[in-house]
């Protein structure tokens, strides 16, 4: 029943909001100085070895971290890009040290911490790709150690136990990450939607008019129109009919509006019986036109138990640049009203300062313009 346009908001990962960003940011500054003191730890301790080309994995983290965190701190907005880069530096960390490290245990001991920390970065669904990528590099390192290095790698039971330890952390990972993701979903789910008529609830559906309105005060090219419907006479349904009656009605209704508007179009329910249509990106005429579709529907489609036509009120207009969501709002809804005094079941609508009625015969009915 949830239309085109309303389930796309949930084909990604839920939106983090600030808060969770912040969080995230914050550990990732503190997770990313202990991986630089521990990088440069590591350079140390080759440098007093004199084994100065094993310095390069760990090396490469201590000087390319900070830049990333530097970054992290100048453009947070990016932060999703920062999180891949710092994937990107340890897969290169790890492979590099695949092929020069593989004689020492020390290089191993980090194995299990890896998966972890992909998964931290990247989501449970990259993670796992760039795991996959990791144990393949790490398997060509060892194999390929002894011909870039003339010397043996460590024994291949340790190895295999390292691998084995990888592979089982990164599964428990994956596991743990696809949960909480799976709950993510469906709490923005139900935070979103109306499991009653699959609309956006209301404070999902003004926000997203909100981000439309700004969007046209950037171009006002593109149009903006606003249908508020309310059901007629639902109270006499609910008390005549029943409440489950009612909820039917609100069901048939909803389907009939998911049946109508285009892929780009917004539902909303604002509370009980009313509801709110978005229409970006098109002229009057379509508005129109969508909006007397959606009528002519409901009066055909939605019947009550004794046979009577369920019929809408629709008050349709213009987004006007710059004003505020409480204003359009407020002219929708006089709009509205101005359909159920001139009998119901039609859409008043307001176009260049005049305000119309649309009847269901083809008679149209002119009244004074309202504010």
């Amino acid at each position: 029943m949830i239309s085109d346009n309303v389930q796309s908001l949930f084909r990604f990962e839920p939106e983090e909001d600030r808060d969770f960003v912040r969080d995230k940011i914050q550990f990732l500054y503190i997770g990313g100085s202990i991986g630089i003191a521990s990088s440069i730890t590591m350079t140390i301790i080759e440098i007093t070895r004199n084994e100065l080309f094993r310095v390069i994995p760990s090396l490469l983290f201590s000087i390319i971290a900070p830049v990333l965190l530097f970054s992290l701190s100048r453009k947070t907005e990016s932060y999703k890009k920062i999180l891949t880069g710092f994937a990107g530096l340890i897969l290169c960390q790890q492979i590099l040290g695949a092929f020069i490290s593989f004689n020492e245990v020390l290089m191993i001991v980090w194995y299990p911490v890896f998966p972890l920390t992909y998964f931290f970065l990247l989501g449970y669904q990259r993670a796992l790709l760039w795991n996959a990528a990791a144990i393949v590099g790490i398997v060509s390192g060892y194999f390929c150690f002894p011909f870039f290095n003339h010397i043996p790698p460590v024994s291949f039971p340790i190895f295999l136990s390292s691998v084995f330890a990888y592979c089982v952390a990164m599964l428990l990972a994956w596991y743990h990450y696809r949960v909480i993701h799976t709950y993510q979903s469906r709490l923005k789910r139900e935070a979103l939607i109306d499991s009653l008529t699959g609309a956006l609830v209301r404070k999902a559906g003004l926000g997203e008019l909100s981000r439309l309105m700004a969007q046209n005060d950037r171009d006002q090219n593109m149009e903006l129109f606003v249908a508020l419907m309310d059901i007629d006479n639902f109270k006499i349904i609910n008390d005549q009919d029943g409440h489950q009656s009612g909820d039917q009605v609100l069901v048939l209704v909803a389907e009939a509006v998911h049946r109508t508007i285009r892929k780009d179009d917004l539902f909303v329910r604002l509370g009980g019986e009313e509801f709110l249509l978005l229409l970006p990106g098109q002229s009057f005429d379509t508005a129109y036109l969508i909006s007397e579709d959606l009528r002519r529907r409901i009066e055909q489609e939605v019947i009550r138990p004794d046979g009577s036509a369920v019929t809408v009120s629709i008050g349709l207009t213009r987004y006007r640049p710059k004003e505020t969501l409480g204003s359009l709002l407020h002219r929708a809804d006089n709009l509205m009203y101005r359909a159920k005094k001139f009998g119901k079941n039609r859409i008043c609508w307001q176009e260049h300062g005049r305000v119309d009625v649309f009847l269901p015969a083809p008679s149209q009915i002119t009244v004074p313009e309202i504010p």
